[in-house]
């Protein structure tokens, strides 16, 4: 009989798998927007509105234009669950900023991650180089052009061109940032060893506003649109669009940095994040950590640090997709 031990479970994942959204869904992992520097995981934040350089230069890389130095940045994040470890990912960026109104640089930065609640691996990385330049004394602009890849099992992708383009206004203590992105499409050749994949993945837009309370205490909070009616996957050649409720595809947080980053700076955030799957499935976060200058006395002014935890999926049991993020960032500031 079919309902043997040996097949009832094969039989009833299959059915499963078929009748939430289709097997084509059902085979292919979600993914979620990462947070590529440890500054940025401690406020829950993307960086479209942040004016420090640890999170400018992995975000809206427009605010770099006021400041006059030099940077070399590095990073490296990882999270836990289920009890199991994801594996570590690294960002790494350098800016040369060539006069008052001119920048350029180069970053490689994860702008997609997967790793629980299942074994699936998926990332995407972008490799940008960029150019800020200043409009005038409250504005300017950036744009960050570079190959991208993403990983599944099975191996790597096809490259594909990662875009995006970004502004900055800056008007005393109030800031004004947004950001508009195209990840690109990409194709798995041996997706699970023998199947052939192909998937676009969605645009982001994302608005940020910022006020400078007084020296000490810096507030923020961001909004964000991806345009997941945009993306679709096909496999073997059978093509599948997402069919979300557009209310879902909503986001944003708000972050507070108390203290200064020549000494000591404490930051936290609280925001609300989401997964494509089968259907999108919001979480909520809650970040905290620190930053600051490393011994200033003895090693000299722009060598700072970022220190930061998260925890994605509040009240949501691990297997169900709560993890706890974990990350450093030290950065090399020179003229």
């Amino acid at each position: 009989m079919i309902f043997k031990r040996k097949w009832y479970f094969p039989v009833m994942t299959l059915f499963f798998s078929t009748s939430f959204g289709g097997s084509l869904l059902a085979q292919v992992s979600g993914y979620e927007s990462a947070y590529p520097s440890a500054y940025l995981l401690g406020l829950s934040s993307s960086g479209v509105v942040s004016s420090q350089s640890l999170g400018s230069i992995y975000g809206n890389t427009a605010f770099l234009t006021n400041q006059s130095k030099h940077l070399i940045d590095g990073g490296i994040n990882g999270s836990y669950a289920n009890p199991k470890i994801s594996p570590l990912y690294l960002s790494g960026a350098a800016y040369y900023s060539y006069s008052d109104s001119l920048g350029f640089g180069f970053r490689g930065k994860p702008i997609f991650l997967r790793s629980f609640p299942t074994d699936e691996r998926f990332s995407n990385y972008a490799f940008q180089g960029f150019i800020n330049w200043k409009w005038n004394e409250n504005l300017s602009f950036g744009l960050q052009l570079g190959p991208g890849v993403s990983s599944r099992i099975g191996g790597y992708s096809s490259y594909s061109w990662n875009v995006s383009a970004s502004a900055a206004f800056q008007y005393g203590d109030f800031r004004l940032g947004v950001i508009l992105e195209s990840p690109g499409t990409y194709r798995f050749d041996k997706y699970l060893k023998t199947e052939k994949l192909k998937e676009r993945l969605p645009e982001r837009l994302l608005v940020g506003l910022g006020y400078r309370i007084n020296e000490w205490i810096d507030f923020q909070m961001e909004g964000n649109r991806t345009f997941y009616e945009n993306s679709h996957i096909s496999l073997n050649g059978k093509d599948s669009s997402f069919q979300y409720p557009i209310h879902t595809m909503y986001a944003g947080n708000i972050g507070l940095a108390i203290g200064k980053i020549e000494s000591f700076q404490f930051i936290s955030g609280f925001g609300r994040e989401f997964r494509a799957e089968n259907s999108l499935r919001g979480f909520y976060t809650v970040s905290m950590g620190m930053a600051g200058s490393i011994f200033p006395k003895e090693l000299g002014e722009g060598y700072l640090y970022s220190v930061s935890v998260q925890r994605s999926g509040l009240g949501v049991p691990e297997r169900d997709g709560a993890e706890t993020r974990a990350a450093f960032q030290i950065q090399i500031q020179f003229q």
